[in-house]
């Protein structure tokens, strides 16, 4: 009976395992199943990934070389997932992360443009830590590689992607080469908004100057906003790697009640 106990276990723990690792070992990437649901305490080169509603689809996982002067080039993976209900697109994400560390830091400076819906600085320089909320227009109007795989597969059951969508970002950067950086593209449709047609990026409702005169989307982008906040402030502890970094953080559809949304 304890042997059977001890190798039910053991298989538990393989299991588990299996289900929730890496997606990159020896800073390459696994092999994955194009629509494989992320599974919860899953990492990216040792950082934790947020789980949002638990909902999130694996399309594509890379690596790639930085580009630098003078120092050994650091190697950076980015993990690309997508999340749908029924025929209606809801989010994409992309984690961009370092996958070994160096004696060097990351230049930029994500937090600089002042036309955006919104914007959070908490670091700046060889440590950055900054969200912004922009809007985008023609939003994969032109995928390439697993994008327009992903396209095709949308278009196979129906689902149409918005030619607006809003585009959050979370950077934080560290020394050694530390790096991670959180891209959310949500649909503002499914909240109840209108779609926005509209090609231009400056004639575009969703564009800070018409936002703004809008009480809909002001009292949307501003809970949206608060949302932002919040995550950008757990940016610390998943740079640290810390497992439960993210837990905490709700869906974004969260953030109006069923009375407030249009």
């Amino acid at each position: 009976m304890l042997l059977r106990t001890i190798i039910l276990l053991c298989a538990a723990l393989t299991m588990h395992v299996s289900h929730a690792e890496d997606l990159y070992f020896n800073a390459k990437p696994r092999d994955f199943t194009f629509g494989q649901p992320l599974q919860p305490g899953t990492t990216i080169g040792g950082y934790p990934i947020w789980m949002g509603e638990g909902k999130w689809q694996l399309f594509d996982v890379t690596r790639r070389e930085s580009t630098t002067t003078g120092q050994t080039a650091i190697p950076l993976g980015t993990a690309y997932f997508f999340q749908t209900e029924g025929k209606k697109w809801i989010a994409t994400m992309s984690v961009d992360v370092n996958l070994r560390n160096g004696h060097t830091f990351w230049l930029g400076e994500p937090c600089k443009r002042d036309d955006m819906l919104f914007k959070l600085q908490l670091r700046s320089g060889r440590e950055d830590n900054c969200a912004t909320i922009n809007h985008v227009t023609h939003y994969l109007s032109e995928p390439q590689g697993k994008y327009a795989e992903l396209l095709a597969s949308f278009k196979e059951q129906g689902i149409e992607i918005p030619s607006t969508v809003l585009h959050l970002l979370f950077t934080r950067n560290g020394l050694e080469a530390h790096r991670l950086v959180y891209s959310i593209w949500i649909n503002p449709e499914v909240l109840g908004f209108a779609p926005e047609n509209e090609p231009a990026w400056g004639r575009n409702p969703w564009n800070k100057a018409k936002t703004l005169k809008d009480p809909a989307k002001k009292q949307f982008i501003d809970a949206l906003s608060a949302w932002a906040t919040d995550f950008v402030n757990h940016m610390d502890a998943g740079l640290k790697q810390k497992p439960d970094a993210f837990a905490t953080v709700p869906s974004w559809r969260t953030v109006l009640t069923s009375a407030q949304k249009p």
